[in-house]
């Protein structure tokens, strides 16, 4: 899902019996396993999701809710069942697959797990909605429901994102009454469905099923997914949130400052570029015009995985927080290194000594091997020798 890296690999399923998918090429401990990323982990309410020094691996207990993808700085997991789009009616309301399609409103979304609502869903489905309230039911099963695991005693799961939207929507200029809210409409408890499939959604139907129009209604997991070819890029979800939160502001209103990550190099960066051919959504890429050459910062593209940070071999990078340093809103110059020809070889090349680094390289290997030669040599040989 990669439109930045055209090359990248079709999603899997991380288990037979979940509908959870992994682009492993955008996972941060896939790629790197000397770094660790446990976001996906320590977003799961069941446990069910394991962080390994090669990425998530699923454990017994997944019960689809999606929450591991919305928490993923990479976007590399993704859960079918979130595509969601406004409806005609006068309420854009959202319900859970575990309330019975019966008691859902006509013409309301059904989503797998509340919780595995994003930021960027609901701004969007706010702008779309021209005025209609967004809301979503809380039918009172969040405590009852294994999605809930640990989080039983806490919020509602969807809280946290919707009291995020309606704090960005302040921030644009846009009234509170227009953002997403949480409504009560609790339902028997004894009418939950215990599983997690959405009727007719996701049930396999037979082609005699299709041409007679005998679907069956069932609630059980679907097969896996299967490798799909990439469709989106890491990033997409924020790129989605900024053109909503930009429809909604009011009178052409800044976006407010805290989504604009600030990076800053020190003079210790080498110009190894390491940070720009890692990074998963372009926000930092290599530039190289006339005589000079460095990085180039775009933070309207910056998901803040800190990757570059991690990577950076000199430790020349960071970022700061939100409120802590202005950030352009449009592509800046991050370094900027004089490019010079090596008097050894005539290569090109952009560190502070004249000699370009594979050289030094040479040179450094040549010093090496001339002083384990020489240093194993006895005092009465090196006489000889030199007799």
């Amino acid at each position: 899902m990669n439109v930045h890296r055209p090359d990248r690999q079709p999603s899997r399923a991380l288990g037979p019996t979940t509908r959870l998918a992994i682009h492993a090429d955008a996972c941060i401990p896939a790629q790197f396993p000397e770094l660790t990323c446990r976001r996906c982990a320590d977003a799961c309410p069941t446990g069910a999701l394991v962080a390994t020094s090669e990425g998530p691996e699923v454990a017994s207990g997944c019960v689809d809710c999606g929450r591991c993808t919305v928490a993923c700085p990479t976007e590399a997991l993704s859960m079918p069942g979130f595509e969601i789009a406004p409806t005609t009616s006068a309420i854009i309301a959202i319900d859970c697959w575990r309330v019975p399609a019966a008691d859902t409103p006509s013409g309301a979304m059904r989503v797998p797990c509340l919780g595995g609502l994003s930021a960027a869903t609901l701004t969007e489905l706010t702008a779309e909605a021209d005025g209609r309230a967004v809301a979503v039911l809380d039918r009172g099963y969040c405590a009852r429901c294994p999605a809930g695991g640990r989080e039983h005693s806490a919020p509602h799961p969807a809280v946290a994102v919707i009291d995020e939207v309606r704090r960005l929507l302040d921030d644009c200029g846009v009234a509170p009454s227009a953002g997403p809210c949480l409504i009560a409409m609790p339902l028997p408890a004894a009418r939950m469905i215990e599983g997690m499939g959405e009727p007719l959604l996701e049930s396999r139907v037979s082609r005699r099923a299709l041409v007679t129009g005998q679907v069956p209604r069932t609630t059980q997991p679907a097969p896996a997914p299967h490798p799909t070819p990439a469709a989106q890029t890491s990033g997409l979800g924020r790129q989605r949130l900024l053109t909503a939160l930009q429809r909604l502001s009011a009178a052409e209103r800044p976006l407010p400052a805290r989504l604009f990550p600030s990076l800053r190099a020190s003079q210790d960066c080498a110009d190894h570029r390491v940070c720009a051919s890692a990074c998963p959504s372009g926000a930092l890429m290599a530039y190289a015009d006339d005589r000079t050459r460095g990085l180039r910062f775009d933070a309207a593209l910056c998901i803040a995985c800190d990757l570059c940070v991690r990577l950076c071999p000199e430790q020349a990078l960071t970022r700061d927080g939100p409120g802590e340093a202005k950030t352009a809103r449009t592509p800046q110059r991050l370094t900027r290194h004089p490019m010079q020809t090596c008097p050894e070889c005539g290569a090109e090349h952009s560190t502070a000594e004249p000699v370009c680094p594979a050289c030094r390289r040479d040179r450094d290997f040549a010093r090496s091997a001339f002083q384990t030669l020489f240093s194993h040599q006895s005092p009465a040989s090196s006489g000889q020798a030199r007799g």
